[in-house]
């Protein structure tokens, strides 16, 4: 016999023993026999509907949440047809589930690699996402701006127009805007379409450093045609003047000719300047490396320029720390690079001032600084005063092509250095450069 033809035989004696116990205790037969029935009708209504409760009970944590649930003991019968189905179901929902969190997870984890940072808006303008450089660049965490307007990160009125354009009209928006810090980003602003929540998906892209060179062609354009052009028309005013009769007083005919020449003398300079430049810059020129004393080739810059200095009555001191030795680097490169901070430094020195050329051996590298108490250099100059052509307003009348920092700072990346300023305009400048040493 099996157990549910077991479990229906009990029910049935159970309720046969209790109709006929109530028939013994005074009741007619036939109450006796009702109320037998009811009893027995209830308990197999509970012996049939109790299987169903394991089902009940798993299909409550799946709705719960729980996607892992199952009915764990089959059910006789359609209750037993029913948990297998809605096993089947719990199974399929769950897989289904894994994959969409995978898929979430993939793309978080895409967005969150990118350098750009994005966004992505309901259809009511609200921050749903933000990934990692977004966070960075507005200095605000998804956590602080989730669910909260767009307009509370970035108040900007052509990109709350472009946003509410691809909201309503599905329209592709490209924005150019400038943040505080002269940062400038390019805002992408496209519509979702299939994205569920996500309605509007935005993109920054920095263009920075793209103005900055854009900036730096400008003036370099703007600089080279100013070197040019004040050579040019000394020597067009000095040919016209020699044309005009000056060529017949023979010590006014000379006096120009030698200023001729001092111009073309400048554009020589000039245009060397530019090529040695193009060459350290495209690599055409290699280093020409050698094991050389440093204390010497310093020592040799100094007295160079020391005339210069005394005739501007300077104090030009050397301080060198014991032990500099050899170093494997392109000795004309680095003397040149120090001749043009020492001759910087020179120029705008007020008699009576100091210049001091100091290097050592710092952190397994050369270090060799310019140090000046002449007139000190603007903070807002100092991030560009290695720039072609870039000059002080201070400087703009003097002479020079304003390459000499740009060159300093060529030659000594070149050995894999790099340049450093700091300056004050009450007490002078300090140029630092490093070159690693290498054993």
């Amino acid at each position: 016999m099996t157990a549910n033809r077991l479990r229906g035989l009990i029910v049935v004696s159970i309720a046969t023993v209790v109709a006929v116990a109530l028939a013994g205790a005074g009741f007619t037969f036939l109450i006796g026999a009702i109320t037998g029935a009811t009893i027995a009708i209830s308990l197999a209504l509970a012996y049939l509907l109790w299987p169903l409760q394991g089902v009940r009970d798993a299909a409550a944590h799946i709705a719960a949440g729980d996607l892992g649930a199952r009915i764990r003991e089959r059910p006789p019968g359609p209750a037993g047809q029913m948990a297998d189905a809605l096993n089947r179901v719990a199974q399929r929902f769950e897989e289904q589930m894994a994959t969409a969190s995978e898929r979430q997870s993939r793309l978080a984890a895409a967005l969150n690699s990118s350098v750009d940072p994005v966004s992505a808006l309901d259809s009511e303008g609200r921050i749903l996402f933000a990934n990692v450089a977004f966070e960075d660049a507005f200095e605000r965490s998804l956590e602080e701006i989730a669910g909260r307007p767009f307009a509370h990160v970035l108040a900007d009125a052509d990109v709350m127009d472009a946003i509410r354009a691809s909201r309503e009209q599905g329209l592709r928006n490209i924005n150019v805007i400038e943040q505080p810090g002269r940062r400038f980003y390019q805002v992408v602003t496209t519509p979702i379409s299939g994205g569920g929540e996500w309605a509007v998906l935005i993109v920054f892209h920095d263009l920075t450093d793209v103005q900055r060179t854009d900036q730096i062609r400008r003036d370099f354009v703007a600089n080279v045609s100013h070197e040019l052009r004040t050579p040019l028309a000394a020597l067009k005013s000095v040919v016209e003047t020699l044309a005009e009769g000056a060529l017949e007083d023979e010590s006014v005919a000379h006096d120009f000719l030698r200023r001729a020449d001092a111009e073309v003398d400048r554009l020589v300079q000039l245009v060397e300047e530019l090529l040695e430049l193009s060459r350290i810059e495209s690599g055409d020129q290699p280093l020409a490396l050698q094991e050389t004393d440093v204390a010497a080739l310093l020592s040799e810059a100094l007295e160079r320029l020391r005339p210069q200095a005394e005739r501007a009555q300077l104090n030009l001191t050397l301080e060198l720390s014991p032990g500099l030795g050899l170093a494997r680097i392109d000795g004309a490169r680095i003397e040149r690079a120090v001749l043009n901070l020492l001759h910087n430094a020179i120029k705008f020195t007020p008699s009576g001032g100091d210049v001091t050329l100091a290097a050592g051996r710092e952190d397994g590298s050369l270090l060799v600084q310019v140090r000046d108490t002449g007139a000190g250099i603007a903070q807002s100059d100092l991030s560009r005063i290695f720039e072609r052509f870039y000059k002080v307003d201070q400087s703009r009348a003097s002479g020079g092509s304003g390459l000499g920092l740009a060159l300093v700072k060529h030659a000594v990346e070149a050995h894999g250095g790099s340049v450093s300023v700091e300056s004050d305009q009450t007490k002078g400048s300090v140029f630092s450069f490093r070159i690693p040493l290498k054993s």
